[in-house]
């Protein structure tokens, strides 16, 4: 089992700087031009990226910070896909556009650098893709097809792969595919079988390392199904999911331990989680441990979010120090 080092990175959505809000709204009512609200938007994560070279992440994430919000990027991404009105992004005071499938879904190859960003980091950072899984991705969309659910899910899946391709080609190194839905609903086992035939889909195939991330629900009451998966790493949300609730699995995958919380500005002491790192380590016997916010940063203040991206580094840093056992 590998824990001599813990593998640190971001799972989501990193909050836009003062500056780069107040430049989104300059812009909205017509007062800076285009072209400054792209400054404002490269400074931010020229910012981003130096904070995770600084905290020693081992993969870095452009923030999404110009994506409204997980799914809408994909009305431009992917045929077949608009958008509708605002809703309630689970249990949270914020809110998405609901996409509508109105079409055939297929990826169109267009848009990729407008919202993956990744040639804007640094040339040495091994680079991470966050993207809907087709499950959630399905469950949280508006059917105006003739398609059945679980063919929808599998359009939106061979869509995803074809993106996936094409991301790798450019360089990206890990693919984490948000699964909320897995866990904050009634699931049936058949609902479980095709996600986890879609997320085949998405993963097979390529080299790079690959992850399904739940959040905002117990991981614990679909342990089994998640283990199954063809993805390198389960991430846990570990507000919602309790260690209890894993005892019964053998966990022969990467646990991505979101202990970090990402809805809470309220700073974690590093020497508790610490020790439960340990206790996921000894209770779990895990192939392997990472470390990770367990959602999006962007539900917090930006100094807030920078604050708790150096509470990783310093947690892996004492894991390092006294953690190898």
């Amino acid at each position: 089992m590998r824990f001599d080092v813990l593998e640190t990175y971001l799972t989501g959505q990193f909050p836009r700087s003062e500056k780069l809000v107040e430049a989104t709204r300059a812009a909205a009512r017509g007062q800076i031009s285009q072209s400054d609200l792209e400054t404002a938007f490269r400074q931010d994560l020229a910012a981003l990226g130096q904070l995770q070279r600084e905290t020693g992440l081992r993969y870095y994430v452009d923030g999404q910070l110009n994506w409204q919000d997980l799914f809408r990027p994909f009305s431009m991404i992917f045929n077949g896909i608009t958008y509708g009105g605002l809703i309630r992004w689970f249990d949270n005071n914020t809110f998405y556009r609901k996409p509508i499938i109105v079409g055939k879904v297929a990826f169109e190859h267009t848009y990729l650098e407008e919202y993956f960003r990744g040639n804007l980091l640094p040339d040495t950072a091994a680079k991470k893709a966050i993207l809907p899984g087709p499950f959630t991705f399905t469950v949280m969309s508006q059917n105006n097809t003739e398609k059945s659910f679980a063919d929808l899910v599998d359009d939106i899946a061979h869509a995803l792969k074809e993106l996936v391709r094409d991301l790798t080609n450019a360089g990206y190194r890990f693919f984490q595919f948000d699964e909320p839905s897995l866990c904050t609903r009634s699931t049936t086992e058949d609902e479980l079988r095709i996600a986890g035939q879609a997320l085949d889909t998405c993963a097979n195939g390529t080299e790079a390392k690959t992850a399904v991330q739940t959040y905002f629900g117990d991981g614990g009451t679909i342990a089994g199904r998640l283990l199954d998966y063809p993805v390198d790493c389960i991430g846990l949300d570990f507000y919602s999911t309790s260690l209890e609730s894993l005892r019964e699995y053998s966990f022969g995958k990467e646990i991505g331990c979101g202990c970090i919380d990402g809805r809470n500005s309220l700073l974690e002491s590093p020497e508790d989680s610490l020790r439960f790192l340990k206790k996921v380590r000894e209770h779990l016997e895990p192939k392997s441990l990472s470390l990770c916010p367990n959602c999006d940063l962007a539900f917090l203040p930006h100094s807030i979010a920078e604050k708790k991206v150096r509470l990783l580094s310093e947690i892996a840093e004492k894991w390092g120090n006294d953690g190898r056992a």
